[in-house]
């Protein structure tokens, strides 16, 4: 599945969360529900040792977030 595509379903996944539990979506929550899916992949990935995939999958994701974070 591509990055993006991935990122816009965990998004909707996320504002639906939000809206039933009838709280304000927050930019930086969602960004830090994003940064743990990336640690449980990235431990998946290291885990089966197909770090090749994973680093394929994330870099746009690592270039763009994680360097300021």
């Amino acid at each position: 599945m591509d990055l993006f595509n991935y990122i816009v379903i965990l998004g909707k996944s996320f504002l639906w969360t939000c809206r039933c539990r009838k709280i304000l979506p927050s930019l930086n929550h969602f960004i830090r529900k994003l940064v743990i899916k990336y640690e449980t992949e990235k431990l998946v990935y290291f885990k089966l040792n197909k770090t090749n995939l994973f680093k394929e999958k994330w870099k746009i994701f690592e270039e763009k977030f994680l360097s300021n974070i």
